[in-house]
């Protein structure tokens, strides 16, 4: 297992933009400088998408522009999924974008429309332009261990995908369980097979926790040699466009599993479990995530 192991919060994007609740542009940013004080070194902090289809996203260009201090700092950013969206991140300054596709033909066409071949070509020409305008990407595959319309999905439309993303120059590629299906021998599999495409270039793992394996998920996608974890404060999150989509793997969870696993992710559980307190309190429920609560009620010692 890698001790090198980046945590890339999308409480941001994926986590908000699930609520109903629709967060100012200042707290927003007063976040992302908290999460920056807890150590946080990657914020994925919005997405580049119709503010009609996803309301909570409306603000992700004012954002950019307003967290110029912040990209300085550490790693912010945003999600693309067509060329109008990439357009938006180029003229607010992006410096570093996920531009993902589905593995699966019915999400893939929910999701932006487009069929799979229709959303390989375009994301070529999309990391092509990217590339041009000196952003760093990180290429996606959704659904990637299943899909709740389709049911299995082939590893060998995963891996001819991901090895068409390498070709078109992603710098880091990343796997999706979008839909919370995969089981960890699943993951051990498909992920040792896609560092063995990918050689040198970074590997992530994006998990939700809809059948309670995220956790496990994850810790065998780090004994395959994934280096990047996406988590979301709270255990936020979920995918508009598939029913009963629930949260990511929470960050506070994951930093205190990695903590005791003796992998130093630099992160502070502590402030990452106020930003969570906060929303809760604004949203009037419980989010998923567990170690938040427990630090607010003291319930046990934590070693």
């Amino acid at each position: 297992m890698h001790h090198n192991i980046y945590i890339e919060e999308q409480g941001l994007r994926d986590g908000l933009q699930t609520v109903s609740h629709i967060f100012s542009t200042e707290q927003k940013l007063i976040w992302t400088r908290d999460l920056i004080e807890a150590g946080v070194k990657r914020i994925q902090i919005g997405s580049f998408v119709h503010k009609g289809k996803i309301p909570a996203m409306a603000d992700t260009d004012d954002l950019f522009l307003r967290s110029t201090h912040e990209q300085q700092q550490v790693l912010i950013s945003g999600l693309a999924l067509n060329k109008k969206g990439l357009e938006r991140a180029i003229h607010c300054g992006a410096k570093y974008l996920s531009i993902s596709l589905s593995a699966s033909e019915t999400h893939s066409l929910k999701n932006t429309g487009k069929t799979i071949e229709q959303a390989k070509e375009e994301i070529k020409e999309m990391i092509v332009l990217a590339k041009e305008k000196n952003i760093k990407v990180r290429s996606g595959i959704q659904c990637a261990f299943g899909c709740r319309f389709e049911g299995k999905i082939s590893e060998n439309v995963v891996l001819d995908l991901a090895e068409y993303l390498i070709s078109c120059g992603a710098d880091e590629l990343s796997l999706a369980d979008s839909t919370g299906m995969a089981h960890p021998v699943q993951v051990d599999r498909m992920i040792k097979q896609v560092i063995s495409i990918a050689g040198n270039i970074p590997i992530g793992l994006h998990l939700h926790n809809t059948e309670n394996k995220g956790y496990a998920n994850l810790y065998a996608g780090l004994n395959a040699g994934v280096t990047i974890i996406d988590t979301a404060f709270g255990g936020l999150g979920g995918c508009p466009f598939i029913k009963g989509a629930t949260g990511n793997i929470a960050t506070e969870d994951v930093v205190h599993m990695l903590d005791q696993m003796g992998v130093d992710t630099g992160i502070d559980m502590y402030k990452i479990a106020k930003i969570s307190l906060e929303i809760e309190k604004v949203l009037g429920y419980p989010l998923p995530g567990l170690m938040y609560k427990m630090i607010q009620n003291k319930t046990i010692a934590l070693i």
